[in-house]
C-alpha cells in the first residue's frame, strides 16, 4: 500500500496477481452473494433465486466507475467479485475515500431511499463483477418482500449514526484516524497469515491519506514510524498487521 523510495530496501511482496479480463458473473456466484446482502438476510433460497432473475450483472475493468457523484440515481449494486473505492467530495473540494466495498456490499442509493443523486461515487480497484438492481425493480422486491423493507430501514438507520461519528474523524490526530483505516481494512479485507494480518489493496499512499482525511506525507511519516517499531511491514501496494492489538490501542487512544 505504501511505496517505499528508490535505494530503501524493500520487503519481500505477498500481493497475488488478480484476473486480468473482465467476466460476467455466474449464477452460482450471483446466488451467493445475493444470501450475502444484509438486507436479504431473512429470504428464503426460492425468493433469492427469484431475485435473482429480475436483476443483471455487469463488469468493470480497474479504474472505470459503477457510478459518479451527483448522476441521476437509478440503479444499485452488489459486489460480487472484486473490490472498488468509495470516494466523496468534501466541502472544500477534496476527494475522500470513505469505504472499500467488497463482495456482498452494496452501493449507491435510490429516490426510494430519499436521494436522487448518487451521494458519493464508486471506482473499481480490480477488475470487479457487481449485480445491478433497478429503482423499479427494487420498488418491486420491498413491495413483495416487507421484510427487506424492515431491513432497509434498520440499515440506513445504522449508517447514519455511522456517518455522524464519522463527521468528527477530522478532528482527531493523524494516528487515530490512520489507525482507525486500518481496522477496517483489516476487517473488510485483511488475511491473516503467519506474520500478522495482511491488507492486499491497489491503493497509493495518496489513497490511504484520503481515507485518513491527511496528507501522504504525514501518513508516510507514520507509517515509517510504526513500521520502525514493528507495528507493521510494507511494500508496494501492501501492508501487514504485526500487532493487531497496537492497531486497535492507537484507534481507541
Amino acid at each position: 500500500m505504501i511505496e517505499e523510495k528508490v535505494g530503501v530496501s524493500m520487503a519481500r511482496s505477498p500481493v497475488t496477481k488478480s484476473a486480468g479480463e473482465p467476466h460476467q458473473c455466474s449464477e452460482e456466484t450471483r446466488l451467493r452473494v445475493l444470501r450475502a446482502v444484509k438486507w436479504f438476510r431473512d429470504l428464503s433460497d426460492d425468493e433469492i433465486d427469484a431475485i435473482s432473475r429480475e436483476i443483471t450483472s455487469h463488469a468493470w475493468s480497474p479504474g472505470e466507475y459503477l457510478q459518479i457523484e451527483g448522476d441521476h440515481a437509478d440503479a444499485l449494486h452488489v459486489i460480487a467479485q472484486g473490490m472498488a473505492k468509495v470516494e466523496k467530495v468534501s466541502a472544500d473540494g477534496t476527494t475522500r475515500i470513505v469505504d472499500i466495498a467488497v463482495p456482498g456490499d452494496l452501493v449507491g442509493v435510490l429516490p426510494q431511499l430519499g436521494a436522487p443523486v448518487y451521494t458519493d461515487s464508486v471506482a473499481t480497484l480490480s477488475v470487479t463483477c457487481a449485480l445491478r438492481i433497478e429503482a423499479e425493480r427494487f420498488t418491486s422486491i420491498m413491495l413483495t418482500y416487507p421484510t427487506v423493507a424492515v431491513n432497509v430501514v434498520d440499515d440506513l438507520a445504522h449508517k447514519l449514526a455511522r456517518s455522524r461519528h464519522s463527521e468528527t474523524h477530522g478532528s482527531r490526530p493523524v494516528p487515530q484516524r490512520l489507525a482507525d483505516v486500518l481496522l477496517m481494512l483489516m476487517r473488510k479485507v485483511g488475511r491473516r497469515d503467519e506474520e500478522g494480518i495482511l491488507i492486499d489493496l491497489p491503493l497509493s499512499r495518496v489513497d490511504l491519506a484520503a481515507m485518513a482525511g491527511s496528507t501522504p506525507e504525514s501518513v508516510s511519516r507514520t507509517m515509517s514510524r510504526w513500521k520502525a517499531q514493528g507495528i507493521i511491514d510494507s511494500g508496494r501496494r501492501w501492508t501487514r498487521v504485526l500487532r493487531p492489538r497496537d492497531i486497535q490501542e492507537l484507534a481507541t487512544a
